[in-house]
């Protein structure tokens, strides 16, 4: 049976006006994209009082060295680096995993999670045979529980990024894990972008 419609039956009155009693969406822009839908155009305006500085800029970090008063979860320490300066709550991906599972929390290493995820050995250990399967083989020691304890926060909150994709842990989470698995000689290698 093969159905057919008639065109006529509709009529122009049928078709949404987006720009019908509308002040902002008026105008025809060159930059239309068909159906009245203009890039962007549902994103904030910028201020043009406020001052923008860009997420890499130095002068967005000079004051996150030597302090942790950029911290908004309450639990993060001063970062020998600026890249490593950040936040949970800064951090989208982690922000994500906080309101999924326990959005009252402040901060990632409160989540009734996070400790038998990132800090508890045996756990780390059967991750680390999941990692040891594809790459080199860790001794066991605190530095390679800091490390699988590393690759499970990121899991959990990125899911996978390859193998040259890096991204900063928030300082909260780094802190905890450095505590509870330390270096022997109080030295730890920190955050590379390669």
């Amino acid at each position: 049976m093969e159905r057919s419609v008639d065109m006529e039956s509709f009529s122009d009155d049928s078709v949404v006006n987006t720009s019908a009693g509308s002040t902002s969406f008026d105008d025809s822009h060159e930059g239309d994209i068909g159906l009245g839908v203009r890039p962007y155009q549902f994103e904030p305006e910028v201020d043009t009082d406020e001052e923008i500085s860009p997420p890499n800029s130095p002068d967005r970090h000079v004051e996150r060295l030597g302090n942790n008063d950029w911290c908004t979860c309450g639990h993060c320490h001063p970062m020998p680096t600026n890249a490593e300066s950040v936040c949970c709550k800064e951090i989208q991906q982690v922000c994500a995993v906080i309101n999924e599972e326990e959005p009252e929390k402040r901060c990632i290493t409160e989540l009734t999670s996070f400790a038998p995820a990132c800090l508890q050995r045996t756990v780390l250990r059967i991750a680390y045979y999941s990692y040891r399967q594809h790459y080199e083989e860790i001794p066991e020691s605190n530095g390679r529980f800091r490390y699988i304890s590393y690759r499970q926060l990121v899991r959990w909150c990125w899911g996978w990024l390859g193998r040259t994709v890096r991204v900063p842990l928030p300082a909260c989470a780094v802190h905890l894990i450095r505590s509870t698995f330390p270096a022997e000689d109080d030295q730890y290698r920190g955050f590379n972008f390669v």
